[in-house]
């Protein structure tokens, strides 16, 4: 690898002073046009990397912005993740990317170590864990200068700029939906009934079939989900169901063919889940797309935003989700 040179030893090598050199790769009025190119090419051709600690030391900033999730195997935090790096790669920032695998204490530690002199700014969904636990004064103790933005898993109590997605309303639609196509007994199955999220989404399916019957709700691990709905499918006149997850949706999916309900039409079923999973599966999956990647773009925007504008009004959010209609809530005989 060819080896670098620091920027003393290419002042000495062009002949000019170390502020000459400092302000001509800075593009500073001061120095001419000739010597700006000149520097330049002298600083490519010998490779002078900036030292970039010393910058930041210099400025106050790091031009990095950290990303903290629970899980990279979700596939719509992956899509978000997508769709932050989408818009963090032009500009001038970098990522820091940390995965708490739904550990409290893990995210504890990553927005210790983030916060701590690292970056700029900083976006978070938090962990299962945390809101369980209810313990967020890792995020209300953030300093100051380091902005801080959360979405689809948010927290009232933290003031900060916020992305969240329609769990709420897209459920009540999905609902509503079902019944116009005479779908009436509806089941909901959830492996996230312990997420903020999950309990938008079971608030949206009680309150959209409450004029009908009473919840049955299937909620619990997914192994849990898949035997309980088998046994459910077997002894009563289901409908439909909901899946609000993507485990869930896989139970549902499972137990349905294992029934015999699903390749018919007797049963439909909306869940959670990647197009491409989706598609594939047979018959193919409706599901509620809560357009991930969008959420991300939306969400590095709006942080980008407030890293220009510090004092501005705390923002929220929300983006729409679609319902993606496939085989499993078409009718065939």
């Amino acid at each position: 690898m060819k080896k670098s040179i620091t920027l003393k030893e290419l002042a000495k090598l062009l002949k000019v002073s170390v502020s000459t050199v400092s302000k001509a790769l800075n593009d500073s009025h001061e120095i001419s046009e000739s010597t700006k190119r000149k520097v330049e090419e002298a600083a490519k051709l010998h490779n002078y990397k900036p030292n970039r600690a010393a910058l930041n030391l210099k400025s106050g900033k790091t031009n990095t912005i950290g990303v903290v999730l629970p899980s990279i195997k979700n596939f719509f935090l992956a899509r978000a993740l997508r769709g932050i790096e989408s818009v963090i790669a032009n500009t001038d920032y970098n990522i820091i990317i940390s995965i708490t695998n739904e550990s409290h204490e893990k995210e504890v530690k990553s927005v210790e170590a983030l916060t701590n002199g690292m970056v700029d700014g900083l976006i978070i969904s938090v962990s299962e864990e945390t809101q369980v636990l209810q313990e967020f004064s890792h995020l209300n103790e953030i300093p100051d200068d380091i902005h801080v933005l959360m979405f689809d898993r948010v927290e009232n109590s933290v003031q900060c700029d916020k992305v969240l997605v329609d769990d709420y309303d897209a459920i009540l639609k999905a609902v509503r939906d079902l019944k116009f196509k005479g779908r009436n007994k509806i089941v909901l199955a959830s492996t996230i009934n312990k997420l903020s999220v999950g309990q938008l989404r079971t608030r949206g399916y009680i309150d959209g079939i409450k004029d009908q019957h009473e919840p049955i709700l299937i909620e619990g691990p997914e192994d849990f989900v898949e035997v309980k709905m088998n046994r459910l499918l077997q002894e009563q006149e289901i409908e439909a169901i909901i899946a609000l997850d993507e485990e869930a949706s896989l139970a549902s999916f499972r137990a349905g063919k294992k029934n015999g309900v699903l390749e018919n039409g007797k049963v439909f079923l909306i869940g959670y889940a990647g197009k491409t999973m989706s598609e594939h599966l047979t018959p193919s999956l409706t599901t509620i797309d809560q357009h991930g990647k969008k959420v991300g773009r939306t969400s590095a925007k709006l942080l980008l935003e407030r890293l220009k504008k510090p004092k501005r009004d705390i923002q929220q959010i929300v983006v729409d989700s679609t319902l993606r209609e496939r085989d499993t809530t078409l009718k065939r005989s």
